[in-house]
């Protein structure tokens, strides 16, 4: 056999291709534990693109007493990304290449819920980032091949009134982070319309989600996690963005809209938009702009009804998209 320290021969014969986002993804691995969770997540996404392929290898150790991490940093320089917990947990991404690599012990492979938000996700986003898309903290929903994105800080009912809405019969395309997709002659949106995320309170706002509490979280939180399918929402992978909305959460405030300008709609979403190297940083603020180059609006509300019954007279006069 020959020396081989840096464990190039590692065998990793189990392999899924899937399309999250719409993009081709080959992930290779020796774990079905990585292969479910990854499945899990993005199985079932049509191919929507082509000239963007990402391959990701996770080779997992045969360390079964070490522990899961329960923290990952990243760093970045140039095109070279890097995800560490800890000597026996890393990854690297190229990200101009989109090629990923991750060493992990089992025990990571099996909490899912980390493997997916702090290494699979992030492999899989970053190279987008770089080549495809911009990421907005918005949920999405669309009404008659319309859709409005709901943006806010943490707390401002962003997933519980996007929920509201697809109870009120709107295609649910994603309840916490949308993509927009750049150089689009026109707005498209793309999400993972699968899973929605309530904090532990949303049940006693909605019924049906009473008895889902989940178990802390890769963050340490409680959460409600319910499946779309399950609650029979109508759901998209994209939808083309009419109207681009803003959430001020009041106690007491009756449902309103208050016109945005271009520029300040511009300023809040920029205020959010992490550190890229260039030229990709200005790609991302060009598209923004463009987002909201027609302006935006201020909701301000205290009822969901309320607010998605107003969301309703919006998307019908909103312009053509």
């Amino acid at each position: 056999m020959p020396y081989d320290p840096l464990c190039y021969a590692v065998d990793l014969p189990l392999e899924t291709v899937l399309h999250p986002l719409g993009f081709k993804l080959q992930l290779n691995t020796n774990s079905p534990e990585i292969i479910q969770a990854a499945n899990d997540q993005w199985a079932g996404f049509p191919a929507l693109f082509t000239g963007r392929q990402l391959e990701i290898r996770v080779a997992v150790s045969g360390q079964e007493t070490a522990p899961a991490p329960d923290t990952l940093i990243w760093r970045a320089q140039r095109h070279l990304l890097a995800l560490e917990a800890d000597q026996n947990n890393f990854g690297i991404c190229d990200i101009e290449k989109g090629f990923s690599f991750c060493w992990l012990v089992p025990a990571t492979a099996r909490n899912h819920d980390f493997f997916r938000t702090h290494l699979l996700n992030i492999l899989i986003q970053a190279p987008l980032w770089h080549s495809h898309i911009t990421r907005v903290h918005a949920a999405c929903v669309a009404r008659n091949g319309r859709g409005v994105l709901l943006c806010g800080a943490s707390g401002a009912g962003k997933t519980c009134l996007a929920f509201a809405c697809a109870r009120r019969g709107w295609t649910l395309v994603t309840g916490e982070v949308s993509s927009i997709l750049r150089n689009a002659s026109g707005r498209l949106a793309l999400g993972n319309p699968r899973y929605l995320h309530f904090r532990d309170s949303a049940a006693a706002i909605f019924p049906e989600l009473s008895g889902r509490l989940s178990l802390p979280n890769s963050v340490g939180k409680f959460t409600v996690e319910v499946s779309a399918a399950d609650l029979g929402l109508s759901t998209a992978f994209q939808a083309p963005i009419a109207a681009v909305v803003f959430l001020d959460r009041r106690p007491d405030a009756p449902a309103r809209f208050t016109p945005v300008s271009s520029s300040d709609a511009f300023r809040a979403l920029e205020d959010d938009l992490p550190l890229f190297p260039q030229p990709q940083y200005d790609a991302h603020r060009a598209a923004l702009r463009h987002l909201v180059e027609n302006g935006a609006y201020e909701l301000r509300y205290h009822d969901l009804d309320q607010a998605a019954a107003l969301l309703d007279t919006l998307v019908q006069s909103a312009a053509n998209v």
